[in-house]
């Protein structure tokens, strides 16, 4: 059992996107220059890292029996990692993030435990359920921004910038679903149960909900005027995505995810005064 193969399974630059978030999140409230504020929101940047591990290591786990066929070379069907051990560190990660969080505030323990909570039954349960659980994974991403802004007292500003990131993932979670509609054979994707072309439409629906409302943050003074240079840069590539979707949904799908690269860009250069 090697350092390799738990770095392999817990998938670190997932965890660390997570923790980069609640930086930026510090960058755009003034108080982030306060020695204070600093140290909360390390404390908080770390308990989304150690959230985020723990749930690769559960999505492992659940998903041992298709990665049998699908990746056998991954630790846990490998024989790597046993199952036994990947419990018992994806239970520690938990905690970890659980201890880290309660030297914030109450608030930011019980949005742990609400975001480990909504990920275990999502691992267990809802992602197998279509819509349910492409709304839960993206839940999860934009409620980081939310508990940044409870970590900072500022969570009214935070609520446009959940808004995006949750509408701009839902529109992803539905591509990637239809991009694996042959092969998500137990699984109940939008797009087995009511088609492609349906599934095409919503998430051009959630792509121009996001790209409708991306202006928002300069207009409500949330983010600086280098925020709207940049967020035109981002709603271009959303745009480009959907419109490659229509012919090749695995490039638009990649597509997305640079736009979404772009977006976590946009939120930190609106934070520049």
């Amino acid at each position: 059992m090697s350092l390799k193969s738990w770095f392999k399974i817990i998938r670190p630059v997932n965890g660390f996107m997570g923790l980069i978030s609640i930086y930026i999140v510090g960058f755009i409230d003034v108080n982030f220059k306060l020695p204070h504020y600093l140290k909360i929101i390390t404390l908080g940047a770390l308990s989304v890292f150690f959230v985020t591990s723990g749930g690769n290591i559960i999505n492992d786990i659940k998903d041992i029996d298709l990665d049998k066929i699908n990746h056998p070379s991954r630790p846990i069907p490998s024989g790597e990692i046993s199952i036994k051990s990947a419990y018992v560190v994806f239970i520690i990660m938990f905690i970890i993030a659980i201890i880290l969080s309660s030297f914030i505030s109450l608030y930011a323990v019980l949005v742990v435990i609400f975001a480990e909570a909504l990920l275990t039954s999502y691992e267990i349960k809802t992602k197998n359920l279509g819509l349910i659980g492409n709304f839960t994974v993206s839940l999860l991403i934009g409620f980081i921004f939310i508990f940044g802004g409870i970590i900072l007292n500022t969570i009214f500003k935070m609520i446009l910038l959940f808004l995006l990131a949750f509408f701009s993932n839902v529109s992803r979670e539905i591509m990637k679903d239809i991009e694996d509609v042959n092969g998500d054979l137990n699984r109940e994707t939008f797009p087995r149960v009511y088609g492609i072309k349906k599934a095409e439409i919503l998430a051009s629906f959630f792509v121009i909900l996001t790209v409708s409302i991306s202006i928002l943050p300069y207009y409500f003074k949330i983010l600086t005027i280098y925020y709207v240079y940049a967020v035109i840069i981002d709603d271009i590539l959303f745009i480009l995505s959907m419109i490659i979707m229509y012919r090749n949904v695995s490039e638009s799908q990649q597509v997305s995810k640079i736009a979404m690269i772009v977006g976590m860009i946009s939120f930190l250069v609106g934070g520049i005064n």
